[in-house]
């Protein structure tokens, strides 16, 4: 084993580590960026699928400030990740009362979106990640859904419109993307009796929070424009990591 291959093991198991001791994990753009070596164009590159996010038709609350895709992927312990045939997306009410108990559909992920680097070394270091949190390789459903929250003078950007909340699934992602002309989107997570364990902004390009979702609850705060006249937006990338019951 090489000596940086060595120093990259033990800082994982170290990431691992505290994300199961302490149910969550923060890392900055800066730390993740370098971990994926992945260079600003390839962010850059990253990014550019977020103004092609369609509308979500599904809100609750009756808003037209949330654009979207989604996909879902099969990724076992012993064979490699394949996208699953595009489907509907759904969630129990007991856990999202706003938007739960019916079939939603939203546009794919593109082609595009799928092959990007920065999402294939993504999923892969998560992956790891997981895996080193359970303590042995684990048989993975992946579900990713990128996000565009706008903000204008009519309506404020919701990100996370159900309140404070969990996912129903074992890991839960968010990785901030860009951030336009907007103020406000503080991500805060809570032990489940509602005590707050950690709030930041994340606000620069892959920055990113993991939680175990059983563990934590999660919410982010709303985004304003910092000027009206402007256009105004998050955009952020949501993984969600549940085990496969063989």
């Amino acid at each position: 084993m090489s000596t940086d291959t060595l120093i990259e093991s033990v800082l994982f198991e170290g990431f691992g580590r505290h994300l199961h001791e302490q149910r969550f994990l923060f890392l900055t753009g800066d730390a993740l960026g370098g971990l994926l070596a992945v260079t600003p164009r390839d962010v850059a590159s990253f990014a550019d699928h977020w103004p092609r996010l369609t509308l979500d038709q599904h809100m609750g609350d009756g808003g037209t400030y949330r654009y979207r895709r989604y996909g879902e992927f099969d990724a076992p312990s012993n064979a490699p990740r394949r996208q699953m045939p595009h489907g509907p997306y759904e969630h129990p009410t007991y856990i999202n009362g706003l938007n739960g108990g019916v079939s939603r559909r939203f546009d794919p992920l593109e082609p595009s979106f799928v092959a990007d680097p920065v999402v294939n070394r993504l999923l892969d270091w998560l992956t790891r990640l997981c895996d080193q949190c359970e303590g042995s390789p684990q048989h993975w459903n992946i579900r990713l859904h990128p996000y565009r929250i706008v903000a204008g003078q009519a309506q404020a950007g919701n990100p996370t419109p159900e309140g404070l909340h969990r996912d129903g699934v074992d890991y839960i992602v968010s990785t901030m993307v860009s951030r336009c002309n907007v103020e406000g989107g503080e991500s805060i997570v809570t032990d489940n009796h509602r005590q707050v364990l950690w709030q930041r902004t994340l606000k620069k390009p892959l920055d990113i929070m993991i939680g175990q979702d059983a563990l934590t609850l999660h919410a982010v705060t709303p985004v304003v424009p910092l000027d009206p006249a402007q256009p105004a937006w998050r955009d952020v990338l949501v993984v969600a990591f549940t085990k496969v019951q063989s």
